[in-house]
């Protein structure tokens, strides 16, 4: 049997999981890696047939999505190239982690693929977001990445197709403690900007991971270039974990029972839903960095508000689920045989 795997490398969680998952069906069959984009800092750690340019979103400084930066960074005809030249037919299951040439590239040809990503949780009505819904957001979470079949994960199991966080080993191998500090991931602002905020903050201390070369650690930040290692270890051995609302980060830093303050990009509405489900985990939220943030701050640094969610290690059943349907002709989403323990 022989897999694509396809994933959208401009997501740091995208790649973490895919580093559980591609491992595994590569000591059960032959396969093969498609990345698009090129944003994340976390290295896959095994061989990319193809590299891929994909769609992308830019950020601006001050924490929010720009649209401007956006359209002129996405390159319409290389996309439409790389769909039209990707050979799909050649593999007897195609997984796509919400990445939009492989989508495609399936769809035009009538291959069926499995779409395997937090995404895809979105695809079901029940899982909490922004209400009213924003019409065009959604059709992006539905129609970016389409695929014939669907697993999603999220915090809880909104629906029968939604699993939870597949928790990367790395990180489930740790044994977490409360240090002095908290560590802060906040890319979509700068260095100066994430400086001069914690500077309220004079009794508290900081580990922030940036991906900017240029900076200056100050009394109580101490900037570090974002590394994998680094950073699961500076969230291990946090008072608590500042971070945007994607996924994966947050996942994690509940999982280490750690405390956790989100921010969701502004503009990018799959985060701001991602927001409201973490806040009813027992995550606190705020909007931005201005004055409104201020007193959400000091109630996280005054209380213990932990989230302590220890979610079952799966994925090795997960692959044996999908690849045993696709041998057996069955949906490449039917979980019923799966066991969460």
């Amino acid at each position: 049997m022989k897999v694509l795997y396809a994933l959208q490398g401009t997501g740091n969680g995208h790649v973490a999981r895919a580093r559980e998952l591609v491992p595994l069906i590569s000591h059960r069959c032959e396969i093969d890696v498609l990345v698009a984009g090129t944003q994340s800092q976390i290295d896959l750690g095994f061989p990319i047939r193809f590299k891929k340019f994909g769609l992308t979103m830019k950020y601006n400084t001050s924490g929010g999505v720009s649209y401007l930066k956006s359209f002129f960074s996405n390159r319409p005809l290389r996309f439409l190239k790389d769909v039209l030249l990707l050979p799909v037919k050649e593999y007897d299951v195609v997984i796509i982690d919400f990445e939009a040439i492989t989508s495609y590239a399936c769809l035009l040809r009538g291959v069926k693929s499995l779409q395997l990503s937090h995404q895809a949780a979105y695809w079901s009505k029940l899982t909490p977001r922004l209400e009213p819904r924003v019409w065009h957001w959604e059709l992006v979470l539905r129609h970016m990445s389409p695929s014939n079949f669907k697993i999603g994960f999220h915090f809880n199991a909104y629906d029968t197709f939604i699993l939870p966080p597949i928790i990367r080993s790395d990180v489930r191998k740790l044994t977490p403690t409360s240090g002095g500090h908290y560590t802060v991931y906040l890319p979509a602002y700068n260095a100066a900007t994430l400086a001069e905020w914690f500077k309220r903050f004079p009794k508290e201390s900081f580990t922030v991971f940036t991906k900017e070369k240029d900076f200056h650690s100050t009394l109580n930040c101490v900037f570090l270039t974002f590394d994998n290692e680094l950073f699961i270890s500076s969230m291990c051995n946090s008072r608590g974990v500042i971070c945007s609302a994607g996924f994966e980060g947050p996942a994690e830093a509940m999982y280490l029972g750690k405390k956790l303050l989100i921010t969701p990009i502004i503009g990018q509405y799959e985060q701001a839903a991602n927001a409201i489900c973490a806040e009813r985990e027992g995550a606190l939220v705020f909007k931005q960095l201005d004055e409104s943030a201020l007193p959400i701050f000091n109630v996280f640094f005054q209380i213990e508000n932990f989230v302590k969610r220890p979610w079952p290690d799966y994925a090795e059943g997960l692959v044996e689920c999908i690849l045993e349907n696709a041998k057996k002709g069955r949906a490449l989403d039917d979980i019923s045989a799966l066991k969460l323990h």
